[in-house]
């Protein structure tokens, strides 16, 4: 009974004293002006995308009877008929030259003698020749890998069904008989056999862009040429589009400091396709 009497003298003894030790003071330079409190849970990171409601669109392409769709990329759809054949002669001249020379020197007299020889070679050589339709520039092949790469999966990974424009065209020449091929034939007969729309994706330069190329999108309808969506998009989001919490971390110097991420090839073609789909599905809507 002594002892616990004791004790709980002890303790009334220790909290009294602990009550009279001030506060330590915290200086207001200790703080972290201007940030959230560190008990408080981080903001949920809004949607970088544009407004693309995949699940709208299934439903709209679907909805549609889920068409294929050819892509040609950075590849025009252009009024060129058929190719023309025209004839080509090429001429090819090489020539070769050798000399030699002779001294002869004696007391009084010295003589010399030089002696060449020319030889020439022309060829001339003739063939028929096809006209081809011209092709665009683009970005360096790794670049444009990475961001076609990008833009079919996200196409892809939506649902819709994409074509080939060169192995339709390989398989639709295959079982055609006879020679003299003609490409523009072929391509048309390829793409309104296998594909109801047909997608231009065409890549610009642009200085506006982050990557320094745009994309302009066209899509129709093979089957009447009726235009369903256009779009250039230069990788940048709209104005009205949701922009994500910012992010912080420490920064060397003191401080902090907002993390940017850069925005790659990968990125822009990703969001053009988003893009691209969120177009589509309206006027498959329509």
């Amino acid at each position: 009974m002594r002892h616990s009497t004791l004790s709980l003298g002890l303790a009334m003894l220790a909290a009294s004293a602990l009550a009279q030790t001030p506060a330590p003071v915290i200086p207001e330079s200790a703080y972290r002006q201007g940030m959230p409190d560190t008990i408080t849970p981080p903001p949920v990171a809004v949607s970088t995308g544009p407004q693309f409601n995949r699940s709208g669109f299934s439903s709209a392409y679907a909805r549609a009877g889920r068409p294929t769709i050819a892509v040609l990329w950075n590849r025009e759809f252009t009024d060129m008929l058929q190719q023309q054949s025209a004839s080509q002669v090429s001429i090819d001249t090489l020539r070769a030259g050798a000399a030699s020379g002779e001294a002869v020197r004696v007391p009084g007299y010295s003589a010399a003698q030089v002696s060449g020889a020319t030889i020439g070679n022309t060829t001339i050589t003739s063939q028929e020749v096809k006209t081809q339709q011209a092709q665009r520039n683009g970005p360096v092949e790794r670049v444009d890998l990475q961001m076609r790469s990008a833009f079919m999966q996200t196409i892809t990974s939506s649902g819709v069904k994409l074509v080939d424009r060169n192995v339709v065209m390989r398989t639709t020449a295959a079982k055609q008989k006879g020679g003299g091929l003609d490409s523009q034939q072929v391509e048309t007969d390829a793409l309104t056999k296998h594909a109801k729309l047909l997608m231009e994706v065409l890549n610009t330069r642009d200085a506006a862009s982050p990557t320094g190329w745009a994309t302009y999108v066209s899509i129709k309808r093979l089957a009447d040429g009726v235009v369903l969506a256009e779009g250039y998009m230069d990788g940048r989001l709209p104005e009205d589009a949701p922009k994500p919490a910012p992010r912080f971390e420490a920064d060397p110097r003191g401080g902090f400091r907002e993390i940017v991420k850069p925005v790659t090839v990968g990125d822009t073609g990703k969001l053009v396709a988003e893009q691209t789909l969120a177009r589509l599905g309206e006027a498959l809507n329509r």
